[in-house]
């Protein structure tokens, strides 16, 4: 998604193995000014954000195609020769760059501007049985391209009827027409391919080209099956491998841990459960989720690319709903969305930035997850559907410091200018998160920049941040639970959304391993290498419980498997059910307990639960 390429050879068994990655520049131009490069043609990936690949079989050299988000990319068989071409609109990018246009700068003329993509933004790539190439774009529909004889002829909702220009992708039917797929008007067929003269196969191209059919055939019986869960000795080769992992990680670290399709706005005390940030809930600040003192902080800001009197939005879209990919708003008892903006969508597209910035401290030391929630609430109409980030994670020097409305123009330079000379800690990607989604990373104590990058799209906009302790010694305030929950609920549920307990050790040797190797994994946290593994192994280790806990009727393997689902934060209806109606309960206990909260309610009284609606009269 935004690491380049990853290239695998697979051996006579049928087994892959990583041979190298091909990555882009991080940065493009002098003094680093660019993420993508400054130039309409050259060599090398233009981006690190692929999103899609062919391998074009209709030719004798197997030509490789790879559509980025900066153009696209023609390589030979072996990827050691790439070429990219940019679209028409790289040169308003090159303009659209913090301090403008290098010096020297000078945009492909007329002439050769008119032969580019219609843009940069590629989204789909397929080829048909004649060796032509079928390219989707974002907001120009798509084009079709003839190698051989060099012509080319675009498909707009002006030249050919489409019913959207946002392509997602293209399916070539056997009689040689074709299904183009959009984003916001459906699939429209096409009865022949517009105005294009189709290339007919010569009896020459049949005898180079490989044979489609068979190879097909062979490369299915060579797709991946069901695979099996994991076996005890598979647990203990994984047990001696975390043995070796002992060297402790640098002060100041960050990797990927994963992304969290399943929870959405049901956060609190799963996805989340000792500190967040929900971004402009009480609007113009943020309701921040905590106990006692800030063990924590996260100041927001937008990049320096923007108007001077600019500043970073904080709106709240909907004041009160049911929606559940909306976050709970344990102080309102209801969900609010609510989100910070760069205001992006009062800029053109080709401009770098504004971009959301925070700067994060996280001031003791051990392991920690750092969480964001992405919402597209709006995300399938008009320029909303384009949102596409990158998440850069860069190392800062220092706590912030001054009033956050007066000073953050400071920290806005400064971290423009870590980002062109430091290459980011870890990068992930947001897109097409209409469903709504957390990226969750692994960092140590310290200092961080955390820039969302436009990434040339509408606007820039995230709903959450949070953190939670991974290792180390538990402050004060972790040992309380969930804030503004767990110490609210009845004494018999307590601690009902407090992290489930991993079991303690048993007679069963299964049991026994199991129980260890997570054990062990909850120690390498903070070991180099121990990061990379803990989400797939355990993963892993769940699918192995639950197979022990279905086949044997094992109930500590059921427990264990129920322990990784919380963590993991796989969980069904039946489960979301019940954590509604527990922050339903919290919120009443908190009500009634609180003798400050009713000047609270009183003074909003729009989007007042019905109960408490009912208790007091209110129309």
């Amino acid at each position: 998604q935004c690491h380049g390429l990853a290239i695998f050879t697979r051996d006579e068994n049928g087994h892959y193995t990583h041979e190298r990655n091909i990555v882009a520049p991080e940065r493009f131009g002098q003094d680093n000014c660019s993420p993508v490069p400054l130039t309409s043609r050259g060599k090398g990936l233009p981006s690190n954000l692929i999103n899609d690949i062919i391998v074009a079989q209709n030719s004798a050299s197997q030509t490789i195609w790879i559509a980025t988000s900066a153009g696209l990319v023609k390589a030979d068989n072996d990827l050691k020769n790439l070429e990219y071409q940019r679209g028409r609109d790289y040169a308003a990018k090159v303009h659209g760059l913090y301090g403008g246009a290098p010096k020297n700068f000078k945009a492909a003329p007329e002439v050769l501007m008119k032969r580019l993509l219609p843009e940069d933004y590629l989204t789909a790539l397929v080829e048909d049985g004649v060796g032509q190439i079928y390219v989707g774009m974002r907001q120009n529909g798509f084009l079709i391209s003839d190698p051989v004889s060099g012509r080319r002829w675009f498909g707009t909702q002006k030249e050919s009827g489409l019913t959207d220009n946002f392509v997602t992708k293209i399916a070539i039917l056997e009689d040689g027409n074709f299904l183009v797929g959009t984003y916001g008007g459906g699939v429209v067929k096409s009865t022949k391919p517009f105005n294009l003269t189709i290339r007919q196969p010569k009896k020459s191209d049949d005898l180079q080209r490989p044979n489609i059919v068979a190879q097909n055939e062979e490369t299915r019986r060579d797709l991946p099956i069901e695979i099996k869960p994991p076996t005890i000795e598979d647990l203990k080769w994984m047990q001696k491998k975390l043995a070796t992992l002992t060297k402790p990680l640098p002060k100041t670290h960050a990797s990927y841990y994963g992304e969290d399709w399943k929870t959405q706005g049901d956060g609190l005390g799963r996805a989340f459960y000792n500190w967040a940030i929900m971004c402009a809930c009480v609007s113009p600040l943020d309701r921040e989720i905590r106990f006692f003192s800030h063990y924590y902080t996260a100041n927001s800001f937008i990049g320096p690319n923007a108007t001077p009197d600019d500043t970073i939005r904080r709106w709240v879209h909907w004041k009160k709903t049911d929606n559940p990919k909306v976050l709970w708003d344990p102080l309102n008892g209801y969900r609010r969305q609510s989100e910070w903006d760069d205001h992006g969508e009062a800029y053109p597209m080709s401009k770098d930035g504004p971009d959301v910035w925070y700067l994060l401290e996280v001031k003791h030391q051990g392991a920690f997850k750092l969480g964001m929630y992405f919402f597209n609430k709006d995300g399938h109409d008009g320029n909303n559907r384009w949102r596409d980030y990158v998440i850069e994670i860069y190392p800062a020097k220092a706590a912030w410091k001054g009033n956050p409305y007066d000073t953050w123009k400071q920290y806005s330079k400064e971290a423009e200018q870590v980002a062109r000379t430091t290459p980011p800690l870890e990068k992930c990607r947001v897109r097409d998160f209409w469903g709504g989604v957390y990226k969750q990373f692994n960092l140590t104590g310290g200092f961080y920049y955390v820039k969302i990058r436009r990434n040339y799209s509408f606007n820039t906009i995230i709903s959450a941040v949070t953190m939670d302790r991974l290792k180390g010694q538990l402050t004060h305030g972790e040992w309380c639970g969930i804030p503004f929950v767990s110490d609210m609920l009845p004494d018999e549920s307590r601690y009902k959304y407090f992290p489930k307990r991993l079991p303690t050790d048993s007679d069963k040797i299964e049991d026994w391993h199991t129980i260890r190797f997570l054990r062990t994994l909850d120690r390498v946290y903070d070991k180099s290498g121990g990061m990379a593994v803990q989400r797939k192994w355990r993963i892993d280790t769940y699918r192995f419980a639950k197979a022990r806990a279905r086949t044997t009727n094992n109930e500590k393997m059921a427990k264990i498997a129920e322990y990784l689902e919380w963590t993991l934060n796989q969980w069904d209806d039946k489960q979301k059910k019940e954590w509604r109606d527990t922050m339903e309960a919290a919120f009443k206990k908190y009500y009634d307990t609180s003798p400050t909260l009713w000047k609270t309610i009183e003074e909003q009284k729009n989007g007042v639960p019905e109960f408490i609606r009912d208790r007091h009269k209110w129309e």
